[in-house]
């Protein structure tokens, strides 16, 4: 009940991304002029990275349209019931604890950037000017949550006691210094620096809020040799992996020019893996 309620939403949300003939874009879809439409999810309502993705695809008669989300869970459940036909917003991970949790047939076709989660201040300049009982705020969804769990272990101001290494709740930590960790939706946190002394900020988030990592982070996240969990994708319904449109999107990504963007955009702070 709940998916069939989304998808209602959803219909009337994307109402308007239809074709000529006024139905719902679909995979490989071309309309009179021979172009073929492509709606991509994203969680940043102004991608300079996709922007250029999408003035470059329009050359090969492939419109991508940008529709952003406010909530990361959004994106995906999306994808999942048509109403987009990509989304590139989230790790290997977060899409592998969705896929788990909702049942999506979602697969990778390819891989972005690692951006590294931070931990931001505007009261504090050092880690160690936190004081017992001052909050810190992290991301609400499970995976980032973990994840910014195990950065304030490595900055020593918790201990994780689970086997879970990658995505630890609040109820697996040792808390002596009486921290208040609250959670709150990612893209909601830049805000929260006003008041809360400490947050756990992702990369992208940060860079859309005019926040630059490499430069303002108090400490940020090592980015680690090899094979990561935390490596940014973009993902396609399983069905539609093999389509040639959406891997020449891939493609047109993974390309020098685009790297540019991606160091211009966001000050080096997320690392393309390609």
């Amino acid at each position: 009940m709940k998916k069939i309620i989304l998808t209602l939403i959803f219909s009337l949300l994307l109402a308007g991304c239809t074709s000529e003939t006024g139905t719902p874009a679909q995979s490989g879809d071309s309309n009179v002029n021979g172009t073929t439409k492509v709606r991509v999810g994203l969680t940043e309502s102004d991608s300079k990275v996709w922007n250029h993705v999408k003035e470059e695809a329009a050359k090969e008669n492939i419109d991508i349209e940008l529709i952003p989300f406010d909530s990361y869970p959004i994106p995906n459940a999306a994808l999942d019931a048509g109403e987009i036909e990509m989304d590139a917003f989230q790790h290997y991970l977060y899409l592998n604890t969705e896929i788990e949790q909702h049942g999506y047939d979602i697969s990778v076709i390819g891989e972005t950037v690692f951006a590294p989660l931070g931990l931001y201040s505007k009261k504090i300049s050092n880690i160690d000017e936190l004081k017992n009982g001052d909050t810190i705020v992290i991301p609400d969804d499970v995976t980032n949550g973990g994840r910014s769990l195990l950065l304030l272990q490595s900055a020593g101001l918790i201990t994780v006691n689970t086997d879970d290494n990658l995505s630890p709740a609040l109820k697996d930590i040792e808390n002596p210094r009486n921290f208040n960790i609250v959670e709150l939706s990612a893209t909601n946190i830049p805000a929260s620096l006003e008041e809360a002394p400490l947050a756990a900020i992702n990369s992208g988030v940060a860079a859309d809020a005019g926040i630059i990592p490499t430069k303002d982070a108090i400490i940020l996240e090592e980015a680690k040799p090899g094979e990561n969990p935390y490596i940014n994708v973009i993902a396609v319904r399983t069905e539609d992996k093999d389509n040639e449109v959406y891997k020449r999107i891939v493609e047109i990504y993974q390309t020098d020019e685009t790297k540019k963007v991606i160091e211009e955009d966001t000050k080096v702070s997320s690392i393309p893996v390609w």
